[in-house]
């Protein structure tokens, strides 16, 4: 007797976004960042058709370090968490056993023009040396624009897209390389390896970690190794600057 070949039925995600005039009845049951008030945002809307989650599993979905599968890191959704309340946003959860996963984000509707945003940059002052910077961050965009930023007030830039690209450039000039800014999640190898690697050429290169989630979840993965400062995405040129400016006075100390 022929063995009876078991088929699966291939999930479906979707995909919406749009904008909505949220006020505080429709803001309940959302994870708030902090001074979010009603008015517009933009919202991104992903849901599936999966097997779901039970309470006790959506109690701990944005946990650092929580995941349900057998491997993996439960750093994805601490991730999301981190960049909606870096955009002063909301995010809820809607998701049952058997009926699938719906995850809702909101973003306020940005009041600032690029013109704005232009002189927020044209205001740095111009750095006081031509130190050559490190970048390192998988993500092209975010890359791009501190590499732009740093050469625009006149520090020297050098970018990588993941952690062992960035030990390759590190060796090849250990003492050029006045900072490391170095993300935290990268494939190939994650920030975490990449630190304990450039560390071990050089010890005392100031490294400033960046991250899409929270200060405290990195500090504790990093305690007692001495980091240079942290930015937490999505972060804005005042808050590059004045964590670099920071890190490389103490570095000079």
């Amino acid at each position: 007797m022929p063995r009876q070949r078991l088929c699966s039925t291939s999930g479906v995600i979707r995909l919406r976004t749009g904008l909505v005039r949220a006020d505080e009845r429709y803001l309940e049951g959302y994870w708030l960042a902090d001074g979010v008030v009603a008015g517009d945002f933009v919202f991104v809307e992903v849901s599936d058709t999966g097997r779901g989650m039970d309470e006790a599993t959506k109690a701990r979905l944005f946990d650092p370090f929580f995941t349900t599968k057998r491997t993996g890191r439960g750093l994805g959704m601490a991730a999301v968490l981190g960049i909606v309340r870096g955009h002063h946003g909301a995010i809820k959860v809607y998701s049952e056993i058997g009926r699938g996963t719906t995850i809702k984000a909101l973003f306020p509707v940005s009041k600032s023009s690029s013109r704005a945003r232009a002189a927020e940059v044209a205001a740095v002052p111009r750095a006081p040396t031509d130190a050559l910077i490190l970048v390192v961050d998988d993500e092209e965009t975010v890359r791009n624009v501190a590499c732009e930023v740093l050469a625009y007030i006149g520090f020297r830039t050098l970018s990588a897209g993941d952690g062992q690209a960035a030990v390759d450039i590190f060796r090849q000039q250990p003492d050029e390389i006045d900072l490391v800014i170095l993300d935290l999640t990268m494939p190939i190898m994650d920030g975490e390896e990449a630190f304990r690697i450039i560390r071990s050429i050089r010890p005392a290169v100031p490294i400033i970690l960046t991250s899409g989630y929270n200060r405290q979840d990195s500090a504790a993965r990093f305690a007692g190794r001495s980091i240079s400062g942290f930015l937490q995405k999505p972060w804005t040129v005042k808050e590059l600057t004045t964590v670099m400016g920071e890190a490389l006075k103490r570095g000079k100390e």
